[in-house]
């Protein structure tokens, strides 16, 4: 793969909240569906099959309204206990309230309140066309929340939901494996590395240094011990340079190009926009020229 700089301008698409509830992003690694739902104890159990493209697993998580509303309440509102399924309190706030946020937090809490089901009485919450319609907008809410932490996406601008709303998404559907929990563009820069490998240790072999600086943290990667996924593994992108795996991932969260010369890491996509009732803008990134699951090998 020859990484190049275009000078064009990106495709560009504005979805409204009604739109964005039929938008589908098949390059999210990570697929949510809520199968079914059933009575228990006189409670309407939702069952959610979660899928990893990458590993091509598959396991099953069930929520009781209750407990997705809480889960809901504690994203959107300035609050700092969140309850989950689990019966565990963490003390936590996902998304920032800053009003000079440098994501888009205001715009993810606003979307997903718009998407998420009202509640109605009890003796109503069984009813076959409230279940249903309360599957097809959980499915929604969810589907967004991994849009957000999966794809290039204008929330992981800001620094305090870059460290907080991946891990607490992921804990609540019950993603356990690391490697589950990679972006699309970490996974497509893991897949380069494995492609490249050999090449990789063929320069490496001609070169006298044995660490180079990471750009990101101006600290020492170690040129030995190749590439491995772990924090500290040395990680290269396609323009060629260098960097710890955890601080160039951490970049690839919302970016697509590299942070030293600017050079575009992935193929080109189309940067999606949705804009709340109250106005504020989320962006993110899809439908890529090319998979960026499956890379092909590079002949270089």
């Amino acid at each position: 793969m020859v990484p190049v700089r275009s000078l064009t301008k990106n495709r560009s698409e504005w979805h409204s909240l009604e739109m964005l509830r039929h938008h589908a992003s098949p390059e999210i690694p990570l697929l949510v569906h809520v199968s079914s739902a059933s009575v228990m104890s006189g409670f309407v159990v939702y069952n959610c099959t979660v899928s990893s493209l990458t590993s091509k697993k598959s396991w099953s998580v069930s929520f009781r309204y209750s407990e997705l509303d809480a889960f809901r309440i504690f994203f959107i509102k300035t609050c700092f206990i969140i309850f989950i399924k689990i019966k565990k309190f963490l003390e936590t706030q996902w998304t920032c309230h800053d009003p000079n946020c440098l994501g888009s937090c205001q715009a993810v809490r606003e979307i997903i309140s718009a998407f998420f089901p009202k509640k109605c009485l009890p003796i109503l919450s069984s009813f076959q066309g409230v279940v249903t319609s309360r599957k097809l907008k959980f499915e929604v809410v969810l589907t967004h929340l991994l849009r957000c932490v999966l794809l290039p996406v204008s929330a992981m601008k800001c620094r305090h939901a870059r460290q907080n709303l991946p891990g607490n998404i992921f804990e609540f559907l019950g993603v356990k494996s690391d490697a589950d929990r990679r972006s699309v563009l970490q996974v497509f820069i893991d897949n380069y590395q494995d492609v490249t490998n050999a090449i990789h240790k063929k320069d490496l072999r001609h070169s006298n240094s044995t660490t180079v600086g990471c750009m990101v943290c101006l600290c020492d990667v170690n040129l030995a011990h190749g590439h491995q996924q772990c924090d500290n593994s040395l990680t290269v992108l396609p323009c060629k340079h260098m960097f710890h795996r955890k601080c160039v991932f951490q970049w690839l969260l919302f970016q697509t190009h590299c942070p030293v010369c600017r050079i575009r890491v992935c193929p080109k996509g189309v940067t999606n926009h949705c804009r709340s009732k109250r106005h504020a803008v989320q962006w993110w990134l899809s439908d890529f020229d090319g998979d960026l699951l499956h890379p092909p090998i590079s002949k270089s």
